[in-house]
């Protein structure tokens, strides 16, 4: 919507910045033609697209892991993570863990699928592709310890699922800087048990 609009006014801008240039600053049709072109169909769309710029997908989002609210939110799922061992041990859910790692010289904050838990590390495999290129040495699973995963969650068979509260403080950071949370991801917020969307008022 926002480049249609864009493109409409560049194409609506061209008859009255050619007026413009030619009765008020009196160039001919030609030269008053070009710099209508310039103006309307160049100039006009970047200022737009600076000035005017698009709310980004929640799910692809940068976010500050460092931001306070995302913080409240990773202790708040580190504080759960016995209730995530017992139905990752249970094997009656769908489980997966949010861990930093280095891909490409970078921390990536990633999601896993979570196969097992031993000796105070879970073994994972990737379930979300980091920015960054994966190195040709990733082993298929990876050993993360307890103490680093941010988060997690457990989802059954009828699609209602625990934890996922870095995904919670994503909507909350996106509505302090873009206003309404889409309704795409609105709506996969509303799958999760440990808390309701949008949030009780007050």
């Amino acid at each position: 919507m926002r480049l249609f609009v864009i493109a409409l006014l560049a194409l609506v801008s061209l008859i009255p910045l050619l007026m413009v240039s030619t009765n008020v600053c009196g160039l001919n049709n030609d030269a008053g033609a070009v710099v209508s072109v310039i103006l309307g169909w160049i100039l006009l769309p970047v200022i737009l697209l600076h000035v005017w710029k698009g709310k980004p997908n929640p799910a692809v989002m940068a976010v500050d892991m460092a931001d306070p609210i995302m913080q409240a939110h990773i202790a708040r799922a580190t504080a759960q993570l016995p209730r995530f061992i017992d139905g990752l041990q249970r094997a009656e859910s769908a489980a997966y863990i949010k861990f930093p790692y280095l891909f490409d010289g970078e921390i990536e904050h990633v999601w896993g699928v979570a196969h097992a838990y031993q000796d105070g590390e879970f073994v994972t495999s990737l379930a979300s592709a980091p920015v960054g290129a994966l190195p040709d040495t990733l082993p298929p699973r990876l050993r993360i310890p307890a103490a680093e995963i941010e988060d997690w969650t457990l989802t059954d068979a009828q699609g209602q699922t625990q934890g996922g509260y870095t995904m919670l403080a994503t909507a909350l950071i996106y509505e302090q800087r873009y206003g309404k949370l889409p309704k795409h991801y609105a709506d996969e917020l509303r799958h999760f048990v440990d808390f309701t969307w949008p949030l009780p008022a007050g």
